[in-house]
């Protein structure tokens, strides 16, 4: 009796805050979004033990289970691995506390199932049985795939009931990935699946000796949906992409899906695959060539060169890069800059410094000027930058200026920044209030 009034205490004593505690912010306030729209299905106790279905959208229900003397023990089936409890955890704990008389009591409802089951399937045969549970798997990739996670629960998957879930995953997130396509996107909840039917394949393809003809439908079935980008999930369609392809005929497959596309980016994807995965180089770079505009194409073929120990060429293409690039082009200056300072150049690597300051300034980069250039130098060249900033015509390069004039303590600068309403007092203000406070009770006036 006393233990069981302890009990009953220890459940009472589960809380929000206490599932806020176990589980990252995201997962916690999405577990909540998953509570609130009744994603908790069929919730039940079994002894101290809380189970139910979460299910994410019609694609996916995930067991789950909390014990609610030691909520630290837990489990979903979910592949959430990413640090305190997962949302569909969180969704059960919240389902608990807010309505502890809906958890029906296991041992009766298994009993009350079990005859009606044993009543219902009396009369049918083993073949017959086996008939009507192919015929439930087979309805949809969801049941099928709970038919799967219950075999392998039970430690009896095969390699062939392996590659059947890898199928049933595949299946899944596809018809995400269509829905998503079709409409320019969808529900949180179907992303976060699609996001899990995804990790969930790329373990068992890392694991599993999977046939090319099934590398090759998941590559030409996802490589088609990328390719209409408008799901806003390229990204992991194409790392799952990625993670499928084995060989050289799963990569040129891939290359074949991304030749149809005319942007930019998909091209870099297709030097970046025969340079580092097929090992083409001469095709990487009869592309490169072809497409160099831009500062940053100049920059990849110089570090191209860099890395095959071709640095001559490197730095003709860094400084052609610089000239003619388009666009950013201060990759190709650091480049030029770091080449110098290893040829103990002070002159080039002093113009590069320059160079690299104007280009994109910082205080950073100033003091690496100054650092850099001799005694003699100093002070024209720190004129010099500074000056620059003042005649620039980017508003954002104030801030420098401002952490320049902190550094040589010339508040009178800094104030006359802030009275021209070019930065704001903020980091400057205690400061200011100070040394100059008739004229900062103006400002703030």
């Amino acid at each position: 009796l006393i233990l069981y009034n302890i009990t009953e205490v220890i459940y009472m004593s589960l809380s929000i805050e206490d599932l806020e505690k176990m589980a990252a912010e995201q997962s916690f306030q999405k577990g909540i979004n998953y509570y609130q729209m009744n994603l908790v299905n069929n919730p039940l106790i079994d002894g101290n033990t809380i189970k139910a279905e979460v299910s994410g959208s019609s694609f996916s229900l995930y067991d789950v289970e909390m014990n609610i003397d030691d909520p630290s023990s837990n489990h979903c089936s979910c592949p959430y691995d990413w640090g305190g409890i997962c949302k569909h955890l969180v969704a059960l704990g919240l389902y608990w506390c807010n309505d502890k008389e809906a958890f029906r009591k296991v041992k009766k409802e298994k009993a009350k199932l079990k005859n009606e089951l044993d009543r219902l399937f009396k009369s049918l045969t083993r073949e017959e049985l086996t008939e009507l549970l192919g015929e439930f798997v087979y309805e949809n990739d969801n049941s099928k795939s709970k038919v799967l996670n219950f075999i392998q629960d039970k430690g009896k998957m095969s390699n062939e009931l392996y590659l059947e879930k890898l199928k049933s995953l595949k299946n899944q997130a596809f018809a995400i990935l269509m829905e998503f396509n079709q409409y320019g996107g969808g529900p949180i909840n179907e992303e976060n699946n699609f996001f899990e039917f995804i990790n969930e394949m790329e373990k068992l393809i890392n694991k599993l000796d999977i046939p090319s003809s099934l590398r090759h439908e998941i590559i030409n079935e996802f490589m088609g949906e990328y390719l209409i980008g408008n799901s806003g999930l390229d990204d992991p369609t194409l790392d799952i992409v990625y993670s499928t392809a084995r060989n050289k005929d799963d990569w040129e497959l891939i290359i074949q899906h991304l030749k149809k596309s005319g942007s930019r980016y998909d091209q870099e994807l297709i030097m970046k695959i025969y340079l580092n995965k097929l090992h083409n180089e001469e095709k990487y770079l009869k592309l490169r060539k072809k497409q160099l505009k831009y500062g940053m194409d100049y920059y990849k073929l110089a570090c191209y060169y860099q890395d095959i120990d071709q640095e001559e060429k490197a730095v003709q293409i860094a400084l052609k890069g610089e000239k003619e690039g388009e666009g950013r082009i201060i990759d190709n200056i650091t480049f030029l800059k770091k080449y110098y300072q290893k040829q103990n150049n002070y002159q080039k690597t002093l113009e590069y410094l320059i160079k690299e300051y104007k280009e994109s300034p910082s205080f950073e980069k100033y003091l690496s000027v100054l650092d850099n250039c001799k005694k003699d130098d100093k002070k024209q060249i720190k004129n010099d930058l500074i000056s620059y900033l003042k005649e620039s015509k980017y508003s954002r390069y104030n801030n420098e200026l401002a952490l320049i004039y902190e550094s040589q303590k010339n508040y009178e600068e800094i104030l006359k920044l802030v009275m021209a309403n070019k930065i704001y007092p903020d980091n400057y203000s205690e400061l200011l209030i100070n040394k100059f406070p008739h004229q900062m009770i103006d400002y703030y006036n």
